[in-house]
């Protein structure tokens, strides 16, 4: 069955589906237009939906999917797959339509979703001796710990450090993964096009940059208001844009699959300047989140996504008018909710991000479900 061959077939399609889904709930239910009764307060909903259940999907996905490029070793798929699959599934039902009551086993539930994939992921990379990747491990177990701890914190009714350990930890994958991928993809395609300028290679200030965000990261979920945060923020914002600048992104503005890569990593560094000016009181610390989560995060997945699906799929690496306008649409949602965030901004612009969000993931989830479904192309 190809839908269950690969874990970015499942994965992706149910995480673009829910992001569109969720995303139409929560704004339906601030606009006042329908009740949320669930197991989680509607905040918490929202933001564990979206950090852990949106998020969660896409980390297991690109990792079913990398994994056995990085090790050689058969992918994850068939029953195991689906049974992988159907526990994020119901997790999902249950936070929205469970009791009122978080219950130990809906929680269990959840938590077993990143345990599973977290094990299966650390037994691949050390039987593969693929040691290169073991920090992705670490991640994904961080990953876990802030689900765990968002739900303590959530019975406990105080707190929202797993929630921000949940968004640190897939901001540090994109510094991670992307600060890889973004160059490699750019210089790849650059080098077809005749071009002479290439982006730079991985260096010591590439290094230096990924060693100071972890602490950076840490201080923003520990002390998002302490002053130590506000200095580290700015300066881990202005590391990350001049390591953007140095992987030509503007001469790949004519690919909307690579030059959005180039967008999404530039809402990595803008977090990291508003973290910084959120810390000393200048700007709404919700700038900070908006523009990790729907710039970074949002952006950076569905363009991955999109092209790990045509890739893997035997499919050409070349955007359409459906990928095109997808694209755009979440660089888009992102300065519209960041816009959003401050005091004098009108409610439009909230609505507006909303509705560019879900019509980015909505015509992701069109455009590739016949191909998710669909056999390999042949080569």
């Amino acid at each position: 069955m190809p839908f269950l061959s690969q874990g970015f077939r499942p994965f992706f399609l149910m995480a673009a589906l829910w992001a569109a889904i969720s995303m139409g709930i929560w704004i339906t239910y601030w606009a006042g237009g329908m009740a949320l009764t669930g197991p989680l307060l509607p905040l918490d909903w929202h933001v564990h939906e979206l950090v852990f259940g949106y998020g969660g999907a896409v980390l297991c996905g690109f990792l079913l999917t990398a994994i056995p490029n990085w090790t050689r070793r058969p992918p994850l798929s068939g029953l195991p797959l689906a049974a992988l699959a159907l526990i994020w599934l119901a997790a999902r039902i249950g936070f929205l339509i469970g009791p009122e009551e978080v219950s130990p086993s809906l929680i269990a539930l959840d938590l077993a979703f990143p345990a599973l994939f977290s094990a299966f992921a650390g037994r691949e990379i050390i039987a593969g001796g693929n040691r290169r990747n073991l920090p992705v491990l670490a991640i994904c177990v961080l990953f876990l710990i802030g689900d765990a701890l968002f739900h303590w914190e959530t019975l406990a009714g105080s707190g929202y450090y797993g929630g921000r350990i949940g968004i640190a930890v897939l901001v540090g994958l994109i510094c991670l993964i992307g600060g890889r991928i973004i160059p490699a993809f750019t210089r790849n395609w650059l080098k077809a096009q005749g071009a002479s300028a290439l982006p730079a290679e991985m260096n010591a200030f590439d290094k230096a940059t990924l060693a100071l965000t972890v602490p950076a990261l840490a201080l923003w979920v520990a002390l998002p208001a302490h002053p130590l945060t506000g200095i580290a923020g700015l300066a881990l914002g202005a590391l990350h844009i001049l390591r953007l600048a140095r992987w030509c992104g503007w001469a790949t503005r004519s690919e909307p699959l690579l030059f959005t890569l180039h967008i999404a990593y530039g809402f990595v560094g803008l977090g990291f300047l508003l973290a910084g000016l959120a810390a000393f009181g200048l700007v709404p610390a919700m700038s900070t989140i908006h523009s990790w989560t729907v710039g970074a995060i949002g952006a950076m997945t569905l363009t991955v996504m999109s092209r790990a699906t045509l890739g893997h799929s035997g499919r050409p690496l070349k955007a359409g008018w459906v990928e095109t306008a997808f694209l755009a649409a979440l660089p888009l949602a992102a300065l519209s909710r960041i816009a959003s965030t401050f005091p004098a901004a009108p409610l439009w612009t909230l609505h507006l991000s909303a509705t560019l969000w879900i019509v980015g993931f909505a015509l992701f989830a069109l455009r590739y479900a016949p191909v998710m479904i669909a056999p390999r192309h042949p080569a």
